[in-house]
């Protein structure tokens, strides 16, 4: 995965941390929709999590 691609996966779960918080905001969230973003936000912190373990070894240890 290069840094372009990881920059670009920060950035699309640091908006879809803004569309939570927006969610979350409302008189009547739907459940439906949090699930979704949770999952989508997940994916990414997963995928990104594999890119950061190939990156620096040693800074988890």
């Amino acid at each position: 995965m290069s840094i372009v691609l990881a920059r670009r996966l920060r950035g699309f779960h640091d908006l879809l941390e803004m569309a939570l918080r927006d969610e979350r905001a409302r008189p009547r969230p739907d459940d439906r929709t949090v699930a979704g973003i949770k999952k989508k936000k997940l994916a990414i912190k997963d995928r990104l999590a594999v890119f950061d373990g190939r990156q620096m070894p040693s800074a988890s240890r």
